[in-house]
């Protein structure tokens, strides 16, 4: 399906920094200001840093629900949802929570006695060759240099803790296992197409009343798939995504939809499907895309396959820094946090 079910990402997608992971500064919206929002043990929280991480959960939680269209990303920020909240509500909730944690583990480097060295503080506030993406994204280089060198500090404090107890945040083997199957999808499936394929000599093929014919095969397919034929079978006999031939042994998705190596993504619509069913079940609905209609299996992830070992070591990290978050929220109910609501509310989510 790289070829016939991926569509193009346009920005890349950021993925807040919350354990031992320097993160790629990739979008950031941004104003030159320094206005304080909030306070953890008197450490300051600028404006201009918040709104660095509301950028970051916003790109975040799009890709998550697979929305790449400019109109369709305004439209969610403005009238959509997330898990009951309001979409925009929701992505300054997580920013400001992330914002938190970062400053927390700040506080508890400072406390340690950690700092930088000139050479780690020169490289987080380097900016070199960046001109353009700050000038892109309306962001002062100072906002960049000040939230690079609170990340490289946090990044410290993380690596003081796993060198005093390198077992601190290390998941059990079966989380890591339940992990991988949350987190990643192996998924085969049978596409039917929603408009004849073009001849060999270029005439396009009648369309009238084709979808509703493609329809309706599609739900044969699907019914012979639930009753427990092969579904390699099926694939080779009514598949047409050409992607199924190279990719015999499946598609391996991220939740966001993303290919392993975050170079494609697949549309919403077969990403959902894919993790609406457990490991080893044929997804009961028939799942309908831009490009017809998909017949999901999702399948096991196991050592024999390939990839393995790369999804196994990101769901270690994952849980890692998952584990790294349940730390600092610890912490955070013993700080004496403030936040400015007022400045926080007129703060607006825009795409």
């Amino acid at each position: 399906m790289l070829k016939g079910l991926k569509s193009a990402i346009k920005w890349i997608v950021a993925i807040a920094l919350i354990c031992a992971i320097a993160v790629g500064l990739a979008s950031i919206n941004g104003l030159k200001v320094s206005r304080t929002i909030a306070t953890v043990n008197g450490s300051e929280i600028t404006e201009a840093e918040y709104k660095f991480y509301v950028e970051m959960a916003k790109l975040q939680v799009l890709s998550e629900q697979g929305i790449a269209d400019e109109d369709a990303a305004k439209e969610f920020l403005k009238n959509g949802t997330v898990e009951d909240k309001n979409a925009a509500e929701y992505i300054k909730d997580k920013a400001m929570q992330q914002v938190i944690r970062i400053e927390v583990a700040v506080v508890k480097a400072k406390e340690a006695g950690i700092s930088l060295t000139d050479e780690e503080r020169s490289a987080a506030r380097n900016t070199e060759g960046m001109d353009e993406m700050l000038k892109m994204y309306k962001v002062s280089a100072d906002t960049y240099a000040d939230v690079m060198e609170k990340t490289y500090l946090a990044d410290k404090y993380y690596t003081k803790l796993t060198t005093d107890d390198p077992e601190m945040f290390v998941p059990a083997d079966d989380a890591i296992a339940a992990e991988i199957n949350t987190a990643y999808a192996l998924v085969q499936h049978v596409l039917v197409s929603n408009t004849p394929a073009a001849s060999e000599d270029g005439t396009v093929p009648e369309t009238e009343g084709y979808a509703e014919e493609a329809k309706k095969k599609a739900e044969e397919v699907l019914a012979k798939a639930l009753a427990g034929e092969n579904f390699a079978t099926l694939i080779s006999t009514y598949g047409e995504d050409p992607g199924m031939e190279s990719t015999p042994d499946g598609y391996l998705i991220t939740e966001t939809g993303h290919t392993l190596d975050g170079q494609s993504q697949m549309v919403a619509p077969f990403t959902k499907g894919s993790f609406a069913v457990a490991a080893g079940e044929v997804n009961p609905e028939l799942v309908e895309s831009d490009y017809g209609w998909h017949i999901i299996k999702r399948l096991a992830i196991d050592e024999t396959h390939a990839d393995y070992a790369t999804v196994q070591e990101n769901a270690k990290n994952s849980l890692m820094s998952k584990n790294y978050e349940a730390y600092l929220d610890s912490l955070i109910e013993k700080m004496d946090i403030v936040k400015k609501d007022n400045i926080i509310k007129g703060i607006k989510v825009k795409y």
